[in-house]
């Protein structure tokens, strides 16, 4: 009897956990994600001495609408000196995979240059990327699909919420 029991348990332990379809809900990705990298005032000129760092932000709203920005910002006091880029656009889950329509608009001076947020410039529209994600907690990893040898690629990019429903 007791060995019929512990198959039994055996039995049930694998199969549910045998599920390989992975579910997220879009309220998991709600907020605001960063990914934050310190930079040197070399690479900037019209920077003043201090403490800087390169942001990669987005924010994903209720509405399925989402906000990327790529920015500089005074790690002292939270300013935002410019910007590099913007994205705009809709996202919607399927299972395990982020799936995101967007405009892009970017700086049209050089790359060393940044500008208000204002003077970023619509370089691509209605563009279609879909990759795989998970959400841990407080990290959101993108894993991004393998791409051609002479294409640039990223790969992952983990960021981490720095604000919950937004």
């Amino acid at each position: 009897m007791k060995r019929l029991f512990f198959i039994l348990n055996i039995f049930l332990l694998v199969s549910c956990s045998s599920d390989d379809e992975v579910r997220t809900n879009t309220k998991d990705v709600v907020g605001v994600w960063e990914k934050s990298s310190d930079i040197s005032t070399e690479i900037y000129p019209e920077l003043e001495e201090g403490n800087y760092e390169f942001v990669l932000q987005y924010k994903f709203l209720d509405d399925s609408t989402f906000e990327s920005f790529s920015f500089v910002r005074n790690s002292d006091t939270d300013n935002i000196i410019g910007y590099r880029s913007r994205f705009e656009g809709s996202f919607f889950i399927e299972k395990n995979r982020m799936n995101l329509n967007y405009n892009q608009y970017n700086s049209n001076v050089e790359a060393s240059q940044l500008v208000d947020s204002a003077d970023l410039v619509l370089i691509d529209q209605d563009v279609d990327w879909s990759f795989n994600f998970s959400v841990n907690k407080n990290e959101l990893l993108f894993d991004f699909d393998p791409c051609g040898p002479y294409a640039d690629c990223i790969g992952e990019l983990k960021l981490k919420r720095v604000k919950k429903n937004q």
